[in-house]
């Protein structure tokens, strides 16, 4: 069993994306190649033939059911124990499954970390995330220096306005002289 990790779940979804296209890809070339053999006249015959025998074994089948309905109550007593080893066995492949799916998408996860855009991509985002670090600290800085001049020429000016207040003074006292 594979050790769990914080993105074993995002292995789990690539590997099954990747499992799907993988069937899908199966499945269409499997629908193209019989749609391509197939002949309407025959197609018909065999439906027709296959219809009546479905007629047949419907009809097999619900008597089967009316002579089974009379043996419910006896299967729904059992119910308990088979659900309970149905789920036993579920929970099993479940856990089997989600294994093979991580590792199937932990494989596709390292395949495309490996491929030279990946990579690529990866050096351009260390790239702009140091870009970004140095405008931080220009940005910073600059507005540092802007307080501290703001700061300075307020305490410039506040001298400026005690020395002209008290230069007002003095010569309002002259004045009165």
């Amino acid at each position: 069993m594979a050790t769990r990790t914080p993105v074993t779940p995002l292995y789990v979804i690539a590997g099954a994306g990747d499992l799907a296209v993988e069937k899908f890809r199966a499945v269409s070339e499997d629908v193209t190649a019989r749609f391509a053999q197939l002949d309407q006249q025959k197609l018909q015959a065999t439906l027709q033939t296959e219809l009546t025998k479905r007629q047949v074994e419907l009809s097999k089948r619900l008597e089967a059911l009316a002579a089974d309905a009379k043996t419910v109550p006896a299967k729904l007593r059992e119910l308990p124990a088979v659900a309970q080893a149905g789920l036993t066995t579920v929970l099993g492949q479940a856990e089997e499954t989600y294994e093979d799916l991580a590792a199937r998408g932990e494989e596709i996860v390292g395949r495309i970390r490996s491929q030279k855009a990946s990579e690529d991509l990866a050096a351009q985002a260390k790239t702009t995330v140091s870009k970004a670090k140095a405008t931080r600290t220009t940005a910073r800085k600059t507005a540092d220096t802007a307080a501290r001049n703001v700061k300075a020429t307020t305490t410039s000016a506040r001298k400026t306005t005690k020395t002209a207040a008290k230069a007002a003074g003095d010569a309002a006292a002259k004045v009165g002289d």
